[in-house]
């Protein structure tokens, strides 16, 4: 499944659990999913977490790619697989000012 999303903000979020450090970055978003019963786009506004190994993007318009997942308390749902800019130079780091990956 696809949806247009649009990246405001990205912030990274570190810590140390059980001795073992994590860092995860968030993205402050506004989606644009279709609804199904008029297939007009919709805003929802919210939180978006890159996937592991996802690199680390500017603030623009991407096309959000999604799959299955099948999470601990067995509940089937969404996960972001990756971002697609819709607009190369839009999301160009240089652009943006957007803090690079470690």
């Amino acid at each position: 499944m696809k949806a247009r999303i649009q990246v405001l903000s990205v912030n990274e979020r570190k810590g140390n659990k059980n001795g073992k450090d994590w860092k995860m970055h968030v993205c402050q978003c506004i989606a644009y999913p279709l609804d199904p019963e008029t297939g007009a786009e919709v805003i929802r506004v919210g939180e978006l977490i890159l996937p592991k190994g996802h690199q680390v993007i500017p603030p623009g318009d991407y096309d959000g790619e999604f799959g299955i997942v099948v999470g601990y308390d067995k509940q089937i749902g969404g996960q972001l697989v990756r971002l697609i800019p819709r607009n190369k130079a839009s999301a160009s780091p240089e652009k943006t000012g957007q803090v690079k990956p470690a």
